[in-house]
């Protein structure tokens, strides 16, 4: 019988702050198990003192942060406890050889972009440009910076080809960017975010649903196939996992460029962010915890082909 486990680590440098409330992994679980596929959230230390497993179906997702474990050199050490889980018989998910592609942005880059996903172009040292979007390689939630042509590119930082994502709404000219959650290659959700600056977060996008809507009619509507297409691509490059992908809609061409993405269960900021407007934004299941879940546990089901 299929099993599914989510290990959680309490190493320094390792644990997964911002990748969704443990009420909905725990959520997730149950719901696994309602499914038949019988599931539970528990600590590095109870999965190994429980010994051996003789099922080829018993999946453990590493819950980390792999932000964190680039940025604080912790690879090898996750790296150790990932063999020892392998070794006690059960497959991983969000492995840490994919959590080093993930968590560096250059990498990622790199090996997406071989993968056939459509990225912004890396500019790397010598490269030729007309405006850079610069960011830091490995974290979140930081300054980014725009440089122009005539300025010379920190080669330590992501520096790739800017996409200009400015979209009018009422005489006004918004940088619009698309976050899309996904399971391997089934998109769950997508909605849109919008803010004043290149680099935008929930907290930029304003409690307007007026605005929310329109933005979703013109970025997402028309463009589900190439949204799926990205997380198709990011499954075959990655593997299965739970991810949160930020995708650029470019307003000169048209095309869709993922600017990143992120292991993620789900984003309860976007979720607290609009709580007052829920029934009126365009994505109104992502505000239902049960609706959220049971779309995650059918996914996750359906793309691992667990034999319930």
């Amino acid at each position: 019988m299929a099993r599914f486990f989510v290990v959680e680590f309490d190493e320094p440098g390792v644990l997964a702050k911002g990748k969704g409330s443990r009420n909905i992994i725990v959520r997730l679980t149950r719901v696994m198990g309602k499914l038949g596929v019988p599931s539970e959230v528990l600590p590095f230390a109870d999965l190994m003192a429980r010994g051996a497993i003789d099922d080829p179906q018993s999946y453990v997702l590493l819950h980390y942060n792999e932000l964190f474990v680039v940025q604080n050199e912790k690879v090898d050490w996750l790296r150790a406890r990932e063999s020892e889980i392998e070794a006690l018989g059960h497959r991983i998910l969000h492995s840490v050889e994919h959590g080093r592609v993930v968590g560096h942005k250059i990498r990622q880059n790199k090996v997406l972009t071989a993968a056939g996903v459509p990225m912004p172009r890396l500019i790397e040292t010598g490269s030729s440009f007309e405006t850079a979007f610069s960011n830091e390689v490995s974290n979140a939630h930081v300054p980014v910076q725009l440089v122009g042509n005539a300025a010379e590119l920190d080669p330590d930082r992501y520096n790739t080809e800017y996409v200009d994502c400015r979209h009018e709404y009422e005489g006004e000219m918004w940088h619009v960017c698309i976050r899309a959650q996904a399971v391997g290659e089934q998109v769950l959700f997508s909605w849109v975010r919008a803010g004043r600056e290149a680099s935008v977060h929930t907290r930029d996008t304003p409690v307007n649903p007026q605005m929310i809507r329109y933005f979703h009619r013109l970025v997402i509507t028309p463009n589900i196939g190439r949204i799926n297409a990205i997380a198709r691509g990011v499954k075959a490059a990655l593997g299965v996992g739970l991810y949160a992908h930020d995708i650029l809609p470019c307003a000169k061409t048209g095309q869709l460029f993922l600017c990143e993405t992120n292991f993620k269960f789900y984003d309860g900021n976007h979720r607290f962010h609009m709580a007052s407007i829920a029934a009126e934004h365009p994505v109104p299941a992502l505000f239902d915890g049960r609706k959220v879940t049971r779309r995650m546990a059918r996914a996750l089901v359906q793309e691992l082909d667990l034999k319930t």
